[in-house]
């Protein structure tokens, strides 16, 4: 990372609770057009080689991810542009009840949310119920977040919004405005999280990213502890 942040993080069994909301990339679905996740051996013990080596290949949206600015914005802010503490952040998970799989999470769900003060925001919605991001197909209904719910988040000035499947924004609108409105405003967008066993309420999120420069978007591993 460009930018250097001394975060102090207590050791992981302080914790009386840690849960990974992230999802195993050989498992998780793939947004139409992206590149899936593969592995190959380079070099196997099995074969008599000295080590076991391997590569992998998959796409800086695969699985669990954080979209930046540069994901849809000219000249926008890449991952490595950001300091270590947008990474982990006090959270508030929410439920969201949506009457259909494919229905948008509207500003009434935000009601009585009080300011993030640049905290992060996760919805637990249909999706986890559903376990979509356990199904390796790609499902074209999924519960998104619309342009006037992404517009709350921002006046309630959150630093990140997470969702439970892979696009924030409904499956073929190439408007993405619930993106846009996000990403303009600087509030990084965690996609493809599960929340399916998580209760709603107040954790720490860490979701740190690869160390590399110039990406629009990285898989992490995410977690929430507290």
């Amino acid at each position: 990372m460009s930018a250097v942040s001394e975060i102090q993080i207590n050791n992981a069994s302080d914790f009386a609770e840690v849960r990974d909301i992230s999802v195993p990339l050989e498992a998780a679905p793939v947004f139409p057009g992206d590149p899936k996740y593969s592995r190959a051996s380079i070099s196997r013990l099995e074969d008599g080689a000295q080590y076991n080596l391997s590569s992998i290949y998959l796409g800086t949206h695969s699985g669990t991810h954080l979209d930046a600015p540069a994901h849809l914005l000219r000249g926008g802010k890449t991952i490595d542009r950001y300091p270590l503490s947008r990474f982990i952040l006090p959270v508030q998970v929410v439920s969201v009840k949506c009457p259909g799989n494919g229905d948008p999470i509207c500003p009434s769900a935000l009601r009585d949310l009080k300011s993030g003060k640049g905290e992060a925001l996760l919805f637990k919605t249909n999706n986890s119920l559903r376990r979509l991001m356990h199904r390796s197909v790609f499902s074209e209904e999924f519960v998104y977040l619309s342009r006037e719910a992404a517009a709350r988040c921002v006046t309630l000035d959150f630093g990140l919004v997470g969702i439970d499947y892979l696009s924030v924004d409904r499956y073929g609108d190439d408007q993405a405005p619930a993106h846009r409105t996000l990403l303009e405003n600087d509030i990084l967008i965690l996609e493809g999280i599960d929340l399916e066993a998580v209760s709603p309420g107040r954790y720490r999120l860490i979701c740190l990213p690869l160390n590399a420069t110039g990406l629009d978007a990285v898989p992490v591993r995410a977690v929430l502890v507290r």
